[in-house]
């Protein structure tokens, strides 16, 4: 650590509550990931213990199964930090640091049970359990230029028990060449800021667009796209600046205009889905949100910001 960081930290350590110093002094203490992660998750009530189920006041109730429980002054009702969070009544907690570090690393299933430790439902169950919140975090609102593509993902039925068409190898190819009801699109939007929003459409219709865009994009944004008609057809219909970029014509760019941007981001997003050899299509929202965090945050996405994103 720099210098000037840790003396920002230092300055940072005399703004924190009681409790907050003491869940601090137990990480330093050198409790290993066991005792980060119960500071970590005892941190979410340090400056006030907020009922889940009516927004009430808590009160200190004691401890159970390693967490400190608290009681409402108001419904009478009992919780600790993890109630009604993604976490709630998670087992095994000890190994949840090393598992945010497998998401960070971003291993298939069966590495990261084998990494960990666990066994191969559980590490499906944390998976969803840490990409809940992921999965919800967007952009509230994409400015400026912003660029607009699709990309497509092979349908997938992984884990279902019954099919109504032949099996074939995770990560296979589909049966018919070209585009087909066979391929998932997902419509990746970014703007120059670097806010990035995916999202599977059920096809690609001036409707599905609209539902997904038209509350999201700044009414003075400029969208620039490919020469996908229904980006047009939205842009017409909402009143909003729309540039077409006609591959086949040769038009890559128009002045400032372009979808370099959006582009390379689709591929580097294609790219880290390789390694799932196939993601279930019920899940892919979930894998989104994933890439979508780990893009956005970079080297500070980590094993213990993993875990506290499950208690936002």
């Amino acid at each position: 650590m720099k210098v000037a960081d840790f003396q920002r930290l230092v300055e940072q350590v005399g703004l924190l509550t009681g409790e907050q110093r003491e869940a601090l002094a137990q990480v330093l203490a050198g409790q290993g990931e066991a005792g980060q992660t119960t500071a970590l998750i005892e941190a979410r009530f340090a400056d006030k213990a907020t009922c889940p189920h009516c927004q009430g006041e808590g009160q200190k109730w004691g401890f159970a199964a390693g967490l400190r429980r608290y009681r409402c002054r108001a419904c009478k009702k009992s919780f600790n930090a993890l109630t009604k969070t993604p976490l709630a009544f998670l087992k095994k907690r000890d190994k949840l640091a090393a598992y945010g570090q497998a998401m960070v690393d971003g291993l298939s299933l069966r590495k990261a049970a084998k990494r960990v430790g666990i066994d191969l439902t559980t590490a499906f169950d944390w998976r969803h359990r840490l990409l809940k919140m992921p999965a919800k975090t967007k952009p509230a609102k994409l400015q400026g230029v912003v660029e607009a593509d699709e990309t497509y993902f092979l349908e997938s039925k992984k884990g279902r028990r019954k099919l109504d068409r032949k099996a074939r190898k995770r990560g296979g190819t589909a049966s018919k060449r070209g585009l087909s009801d066979e391929q998932i699109p997902v419509m990746v939007t970014r703007d120059r800021s670097g806010a990035t929003l995916t999202e599977v459409l059920p096809e690609v219709t001036t409707a599905s667009i609209t539902k997904v865009l038209d509350t999201v994009l700044a009414k003075d944004a400029a969208l620039v796209s490919d020469g996908e008609k229904a980006y047009r057809a939205f842009a017409n219909a909402t009143d909003r600046l729309h540039i077409a970029l006609i591959a086949t014509a040769g038009e890559r760019t128009w002045g400032t205009y372009h979808i370099q941007n959006v582009n390379s981001y689709t591929s580097a997003l294609k790219g880290w889905m390789a390694r799932f050899k196939g993601v279930a299509t019920e899940y892919l929202p979930s894998y989104l949100g994933w890439h979508r965090k780990l893009e956005r945050e970079g080297e500070a996405f980590t094993r213990m910001s993993c875990v506290a994103a499950a208690l936002a």
